[in-house]
């Protein structure tokens, strides 16, 4: 017989993905109006309040089921999912750090600087709020 690594339940896991990706919505429109204010950034189409407010939810809530199945299948899967997400951080920082080089121009201003933003609100979130939720005794009841 299985028994499971970890005591968090898939449920707990979809639900603080969702829930870390409400806050990290709230947080990157926040971001979003606060850069295009500072730096007069007015272009990326893309990087809409609409479209924050639908892909991140969506996003972290895969996240929380990347951490269900890291808790569930490797021993100190806490450490693992911790890893993989900063890891993913560094990869992205660094792509936009190459991305300055190869194309000229500085590394916090346009799209490279709320990207960057939206980038390390996003995994700091996850790396902290995924698994203190899902963990949390007295949210769930």
């Amino acid at each position: 017989m299985n028994k499971p690594i970890s005591d968090v339940s898939f449920s707990k896991a979809i639900l603080s993905g969702l829930l870390t990706g409400i806050i990290a919505a709230v947080l990157n429109v926040v971001y979003t109006i606060v850069y295009r204010e500072i730096t007069g950034f007015e272009t990326a189409e893309i990087i809409m309040p609409l479209s924050i407010f639908i892909g991140f939810p969506i996003l972290l809530t895969m996240g929380g089921y990347a951490y269900f199945l890291v808790q569930r299948h490797l021993p100190k899967g806490l450490n693992w999912f911790i890893f993989f997400i900063t890891a993913l951080l560094a990869a992205l920082v660094l792509i936009t750090f190459l991305d300055t080089r190869r194309n000229g121009g500085a590394l916090l201003s346009g799209l490279r600087g709320l990207s960057l933003g939206i980038e390390i609100i996003t995994c700091l979130l996850a790396v902290f709020l995924i698994p203190f939720f899902a963990r949390h005794p007295k949210i769930y009841e």
